[in-house]
């Protein structure tokens, strides 16, 4: 790899070079110096006919030999199994040097494998009846059992609590069939169940277990698997109490800050771990107090494992150490850890079964190339390197790697692929199947390109396929020529697939396709970020940017102790160094930083689906040019693929259109996997599963995976009369979902001709009474036709001083004014020691409604103080999003 693909360049100097770092080395070209094999001994010379056993039989073997070899040295691994009860450990006097590394290979054409999982053998029928009588009727006769204190086996580990903001612990042993990971006996077997309230404490929790709780009460350690409040924080935790007659289950873990709350409407969870719930083929249950384990096995003559090694591989300090063509997996960690590497590379390799990521690597000048990385527990390849400060590039270098099924374990922020730090590479990577994120690159000066990414983050919300976040100094960040498609979320408030979030800085996004993504590009508040030559297909929202810092988030931007302000402290962001590469962010804390600016749109071709949800506020301090948009010719632009799946032309109806902007070609055919006798397969074929957009106008087919009960839609009736007499809307949810206390409340009435709202809620003594939304105490009222063509809706926000301001948001998502809305308004605001309230008069016939409509409606109340958005229903996401929540019925 050279150095220049690790400095700032014109982009119209960059090339997308298919070749790894080596690709000119036969991968074989070095003959053996050790040879190794299972039936091997370690007290034999590593000669071809007198191989030695193991791994670090081989390194130590090495380390005595060492004075009389030269030139590079191959240690090379016969067919076989070689199995790991610990990580085989390398030091700085295990490596090598650039013109002489240390090599552990595979013999050619042979299939080795490094496991850390033990076999389990004689598997019979269930004879004990208590056991009998705790499984399902309809299991009894499948499952088998296999007592792993007589084979020898003891170490079993503990489920540990596990998932968003928890540290990653070693894993309880998992059972292998045919080295595929099986999965823990659960109810529901398929998707989710729903929860109804809980207490206080959010400790106690009132469910529904479709009556099977009863079953459980009898498990000596059950678990529960949970999304509690936001679609991106899962929790694994401990079920310590249960009450059937009540359907309620107890938690023994909080976790904070996202999954300690609970929102009802929003909570998807289900239990597992379950002996009486063993009925599927594929689950299993582990006695740990009998070493006994039960298992339903997906076919007859499957191989079944135990994981027990932590790890495989753990070097530090080495020098030029390098892995190719093995098979590793079976572990309770990671497989392979590399730490201050320098030249190190996995190459071929396939990685698989893990229960953290597959490769974690942190150095210099190191390389992850052509592995395959699969059922790993959480994420699959991270690479670290390079210093910040300095600016100095890592040039660590993670090229043609296919990554998917990944994270089944820990679901979020665990990504197929991550490199961090300064002046790495990403490229030529197929990543796919992932609930959660694909790619991360937090730092600088990385570049990714000619990467594939689709179907990820599809069991979480609120969340990107490429996601970094809350930071102004990781810039200088390229996504260039990198294919995304079939990319949707499963939540309501969907899935990104490039997500800059939280103000964040200095990304260009170049030459990039985009076929049937939600949100392609989703600017969260950030400055100088570059989104220039790229083609939109049929995807929804194409271009996002908002301005957050101003509004619900300016409390964070202000305050100089948030995580924000502290990352920038961290840099030398106004040394000479920095400022040469970053100018703009020399003085960024005097140019009101919470205001999203030099943000450039332009040179882009959008092809069918809504365009873009630009903030018209601030639009003025960006730059939107020379975009070519076709929301309603979804061919306009059409891509051609091989029978793999592989891209093999971009075509546009109008070329000349097209050329006559700017735009430069794309080199399609670069993108993605190639094929290289270094790789660990090839062909590699896509599995590919197509997503329901918002914009197909059908009800999305949402997976089993994804599925939970839903609530019905509230509706409140409005009566007729000019004093406002309704039942009391209650308004007890932050727009999360979490509920708030206490809560504020709303009445209403109407006479035909004006809609009166009454609006009453506390006030704390840290309070903020100004005249702007978001940053001041305020009450929102959000109106939208349920019934006839009006797709506008209408937005009235109120404040405390009196003052008001009215919109109506159109179809397309911009803000527009509403003059005869406005005009026919009265609002009144009064302000007392612990609380405020609001009258409205508010015209019907301005928002073209009448008596007998129905009307979707949301009320708002913000607390500045406890930064709450407390409204009727979550809409888990904007507050204006009326029509997902419930229905004004305005009587006759």
């Amino acid at each position: 790899m050279k150095k220049a693909l690790f400095v700032t360049m014109a982009l119209a100097g960059l090339c997308g070079c298919q070749s790894g770092r080596h690709a000119d080395e036969s991968m074989f070209a070095v003959s053996p110096a050790i040879y190794v094999a299972p039936d091997g001994d370690d007290g034999r010379l590593g000669m071809k006919h007198q191989p030695m056993a193991t791994l670090a039989g081989a390194r130590d073997y090495l380390r005595k030999s060492r004075a009389i070899m030269s030139g590079p040295i191959v240690i090379e691994f016969a067919e076989g199994t070689y199995r790991f009860t610990e990580p085989t450990l390398f030091e700085k006097r295990d490596g090598g040097s650039e013109d002489a590394p240390v090599i552990y290979r595979a013999a050619k054409g042979a299939r080795v494998r490094f496991t850390g999982a033990v076999p389990i053998a004689d598997w019979q029928k269930v004879t004990d009846k208590a056991v009998l009588a705790q499984l399902p009727e309809a299991a009894r006769k499948q499952v088998l059992v296999a007592n792993l204190q007589e084979q020898g086996i003891t170490d079993y580990g503990q489920l540990t609590p596990r998932g968003f903001g928890k540290a990653s612990q070693l894993s309880e042993a998992e059972l292998l069939c045919d080295r595929v990971p099986m999965a823990l006996s659960r109810w529901p077997k398929t998707g989710w169940l729903g929860v109804d309230d809980a207490d206080e404490k959010n400790e106690w929790v009132q469910v529904n277990s479709e009556g099977r709780m009863a079953r459980w009460v009898a498990e000596k350690d059950p678990w529960i698997f949970s999304y509690w409040h936001v679609d991106w924080a899962e929790a694994y935790e401990p079920i310590v109490g249960l009450d059937p007659a009540n359907e309620r289950l107890q938690r023994a873990v909080q976790y904070k800050p996202y999954a300690d709350k609970i929102s009802p409407g929003r909570v998807r969870w289900y239990a597992l771990n379950l002996l009486s719930e063993l009925e599927k083929p594929g689950e299993y249950y582990l006695d740990r107090e009998a070493g006994l384990i039960y298992f339903i096995p997906p076919h007859a003559s499957g191989a079944t494992e135990l994981t027990l090694a932590s790890g495989l591989i753990s070097a530090k300090d080495c020098s030029y150490l390098r892995f190719e063509g093995i098979e590793f997996d079976g572990v309770r960690g990671r497989a392979l850890h590399f730490d201050n590497a320098v030249g190190c590379a996995v190459v071929g390799c396939t990685i698989r079964a893990t229960a953290f990521n597959a490769i974690s690597m942190n150095g210099s000048h190191n390389e992850v190339y052509g592995c395959d990385v699969f059922d790993t527990g959480e994420g699959g390849i991270h690479v670290n390197g390079g210093d910040r400060t300095t600016l100095t590039a890592g040039e660590n270098n993670v090229e043609n790697n296919h990554v998917h099924d990944y994270s089944r374990r820990a679901r979020t922020y665990k990504t197929g692929i991550t490199v961090s730090g300064c002046g790495n590479r990403m490229a030529h990577n197929l990543v796919h199947h992932g609930p959660h994120m694909a790619l991360s690159a937090p730092g600088n000066n990385h570049i990714l390109e000619f990467n594939e990414v689709h179907n990820v983050v599809y069991e979480s919300g609120d969340a990107g396929a490429y996601y970094v976040g809350r930071d102004w100094t990781q810039r200088g960040n390229i996504l260039l020529y990198n294919f995304w498609h079939n990319i949707m979320g499963s939540s309501s408030f969907g899935g990104m697939t490039i997500y800059l979030d939280d103000q964040h800085c200095g990304h260009t996004i170049y030459g990039n396709i985009f076929y049937r993504c939600n949100k392609p590009v989703f600017i969260g508040g950030g400055d100088d970020n570059k989104v220039l030559n790229n083609v939109f297909i049929d995807s929804h929202r194409s271009a996002h940017l908002d301005n957050r810092g101003m509004g619900w988030q300016k409390k964070f931007t202000d305050d100089t102790t948030s995580s924000i302000h502290k990352a920038l402290h961290a840099m030398p962001y106004q040394g000479e160094l920095w400022a040469k590469a970053y100018p703009e962010l020399v003085n960024v804390l005097d140019d009101d930083p919470g205001v999203p600016k030099r943000n450039v749109f332009a040179r882009n071709v959008h092809s069918g689906g809504p365009w873009d949800s630009l903030n018209k506020q601030t639009l003025h301090l960006q730059t939107v040019e020379d975009n070519i948009v076709h929301e309603d010719d979804k061919d306009f632009a059409q891509l051609r693929r091989d029978k793999y799946g592989r891209i093999t032309d971009l075509r546009f109806k109008d070329p000349e259109a097209v050329a006559a902007i700017g735009f430069e070609p794309i080199p399609v055919q670069k993108i993605g996997l190639y094929k290289d006798p270094r790789r660990a397969s090839w062909p590699v074929a896509r599995r590919i599963d197509q997503v329901v957009l918002p914009h197909d106008g059908k009800a999305a087919e949402v997976s089993a995976a994804a599925k939970i009960k839903a609530r019905p839609t509230p509706t409140l009736k409005v009566p007729r009369g000019s004093s406002p007499s309704s039942e009391v809307m209650e308004l007890a949810y932050n727009y999360s979902g979490e509920k708030v206390k206490p809560p504020a409340q709303a009445r209403f009435s109407h006479d035909g001709t004006m809609l009166y709202v009454t609006v009453a809620t506390p006030l704390a003594e840290k309070r903020s009474l100004g005249d702007g939304w978001a940053g001041n105490d305020a009450v929102e009222l959000s109106f939208k036709g349920a019934d006839g063509p009006n797709a506008d809706t209408y937005v009235l926000r109120g404040f405390t001083s009196g003052a008001k301001t009215v919109f109506k948001i159109v179809g397309n998502g911009s803000q527009q004014p509403a003059d005869d809305l406005a005009a026919g308004t009265l609002y009144s605001a009064k302000v007392e020691d612990a609380a405020w309230s609001c009258r409205w008069a508010v015209p019907l016939k301005a928002m073209a409604f009448s008596a007998g409509d129905r009307v979707w409606a949301n009320v708002t109340v913000r607390r500045t103080a406890s930064n709450h958005f407390v409204m009727w229903l979550a809409t888990h996401g904007d507050s204006t999003d009326c029509d997902s929540v419930g229905y004004l019925e305005l009587a006759p």
